[in-house]
C-alpha cells in the first residue's frame, strides 16, 4: 500500500480522451481481466508509481526509526517534523496544479522525479555524515514537496483518462503498482539489513530516476489557461451540502488513522515491541504484497457491497486492527494487525475516490475534488503529531486504543450518507 497518497479525482479531461488501450491476455494475467480496458497512459503512470515507490519504501519508512533509536531524537520532534513535511506537501499541491496547467503535466512530473532522486542522494549524505536533525528535516521537506509535485498531477491525468465507470479500477491499478513497489522496497531493505542505512539512499536515488523513462512517453498536456482557483468562499459554500460535509468529516477521521501506519508504526514496532530493521521491513512487505494480491478482487467486492458499505467496513476494520496493535506482544501479533489494516485500506480508499465523483454535481467536480484533497492532506498532516503525542504522553498501548476509536467515528459519518 502506499504511504499516504493524496489523489484528487475528477476534473476535466484536458488531454486527448483516448489513445491506444491495453488489453491483458487471460493466459498472461487472469486477475487483471477484472479491470476494464484502460488507456495505455494509465498503465505507464502505474509503472512510474511502482518504480518511485520502490525507492521511497526502501529508505523513508525507516528514517523515523533511525532518528528515534539510533540518534535518540524525542518522538515529539519526529512527529512535528512529519507534520511540517505534510504541511509543505499540502501547500505545494496547489502550486503544482498551477504549474502543471501553465507548463504542462509531463514537464512538472519529470522535473519532480529528477529532483526527488537528487534529494534522496542528499539525504544519504546527511545521514552518513551525521548532519544535524534540522538538515535531515529540511531534506525531508524537499522530498515531501517533490512528491506533491508528482502524485496529484499524475492522479489528475489518471482521472482525466478514465471514464467515470473506470475510475475505481484505474485507481486500484495504481494502488497495485504502488503496493508492489512497497513490497519490493521492503524486501530490498530486509535483504540489505546488514548495510549501513545511508548507503540505501545512494542505491535508491538512481532507481527513482528510472521512473522518468515511463513518464517521458506520455504526450504533453499543456500549456493551458489557468484553472479556476478554489476560494475560501467556495469552501464555506459547501456547508450547504450536508451529505458531502459528513463525508469530509468521516474522511478526516479515516486519514488520521491511515497515516499512523506510515509514520508511527515503525517507531512503535522498533522502540516498544523490540523489532529489528529487517522485521519492521516485513511489516511493510506484507502490506504491499496483500494489496498486490487482493486489490484486484477487491474491485469486484467494492462493486458488490457498494461504496458506502466498503467505507463503513474499512473504517470498522481499522478499529479492530488498531485495538490489536495496542495489545500486540510480539512480531506475529503485530504482523496480523498490519495485515488487517491493509485489507481495510484496500477496500476503503478506492471507494473514497469513487464516492467524491458520485457526490459532486457535474458543474462542481473540481471544487469537490479540491476540498476532498484538502481534508485528506490536513488529516495526513495532523496524524503524525497526534500519534507521536499519544505514544509519548499516554502509553504505547493506550495510544493505539485511543486511535482505534476514530474508526467507529468515521464509520458513522460514512454510514449516514
Amino acid at each position: 500500500m502506499s504511504p499516504p497518497a493524496r489523489e484528487p479525482v475528477g476534473g476535466a479531461a484536458e488531454a486527448p480522451r483516448r489513445q491506444r488501450r491495453v488489453t491483458i491476455p487471460a493466459a498472461v494475467a487472469p486477475l487483471l481481466l477484472q479491470f476494464p480496458e484502460l488507456d495505455r497512459r494509465i498503465w505507464l503512470l502505474a509503472v512510474a508509481r511502482f518504480i518511485i515507490t520502490i525507492g521511497f519504501s526502501t529508505v523513508m519508512p525507516f528514517l523515523a526509526v533511525h532518528l528515534a533509536v539510533d540518534r535518540h531524537v524525542p518522538l515529539l520532534r519526529i512527529g512535528l517534523m512529519w507534520t511540517v513535511v505534510g504541511l509543505t506537501g499540502s501547500a505545494m499541491q496547489w502550486l503544482a496544479g498551477n504549474l502543471a496547467d501553465r507548463l504542462g503535466r509531463r514537464r512538472v512530473m519529470l522535473a519532480a522525479m529528477t529532483l526527488r532522486s537528487l534529494n534522496l542522494a542528499a539525504l544519504g549524505w546527511a545521514i552518513g555524515s551525521q548532519a544535524s536533525f534540522v538538515v535531515v528535516a529540511g531534506l525531508c521537506m524537499v522530498n515531501g514537496a517533490m512528491r506533491a509535485f508528482y502524485d496529484p498531477v499524475a492522479s489528475a491525468v489518471v482521472a482525466s483518462l478514465a471514464a467515470p465507470e473506470e475510475r475505481v479500477a484505474a485507481f486500484s491499478l495504481h494502488r497495485v503498482g504502488s503496493s508492489l513497489g512497497w513490497a519490493l522496497g521492503a524486501l530490498a531493505a530486509t535483504l540489505a539489513a546488514g548495510w549501513a542505512y545511508h548507503l540505501l539512499f545512494y542505491v535508491m536515488a538512481p532507481v527513482t530516476l528510472l521512473a522518468t523513462l515511463a513518464v517521458v512517453d506520455i504526450p504533453e498536456s499543456g500549456p493551458r489557461a489557468s484553472r479556476a482557483k478554489l476560494r475560501v468562499g467556495d469552501l464555506i459554500g459547501h456547508a450547504a451540502d450536508p451529505v458531502f460535509m459528513r463525508f469530509c468529516a468521516a474522511t478526516f477521521a479515516f486519514y488520521l488513522l491511515q497515516t499512523q501506519m506510515y509514520h508511527i508504526m515503525a517507531i512503535y514496532a522498533a522502540k516498544h515491541v523490540g523489532l529489528d530493521r529487517a522485521q519492521v521491513a516485513t511489516l511493510f512487505m506484507l502490506n504491499g504484497l496483500l494489496v498486490v494480491l487482493v486489490q484486484l478482487p477487491a474491485v469486484r467486492y467494492i462493486r458488490h457491497v457498494g461504496t458506502r458499505g466498503a467505507l463503513v467496513i474499512g473504517s470498522l476494520g481499522y478499529f479492530v486492527a488498531y485495538g490489536g496493535c495496542g495489545l500486540a506482544g510480539g512480531y506475529l501479533s503485530l504482523l496480523a494487525c498490519v495485515g488487517l489494516v491493509t485489507l481495510c485500506e484496500i477496500v476503503a480508499v478506492p471507494a473514497q475516490q469513487a464516492t467524491v465523483t458520485e457526490l459532486a454535481p457535474p458543474s462542481k467536480a473540481t471544487e469537490y475534488s479540491g476540498l476532498y484533497g484538502l481534508v485528506q492532506g490536513a488529516a495526513q498532516t495532523a496524524g503524525p503529531v497526534l500519534g507521536s503525542c499519544l505514544l509519548e504522553l499516554v502509553s504505547p498501548a493506550g495510544a493505539w486504543l485511543a486511535l482505534a476509536l476514530l474508526g467507529p467515528i468515521a464509520a458513522l459519518g460514512y454510514r449516514r450518507r
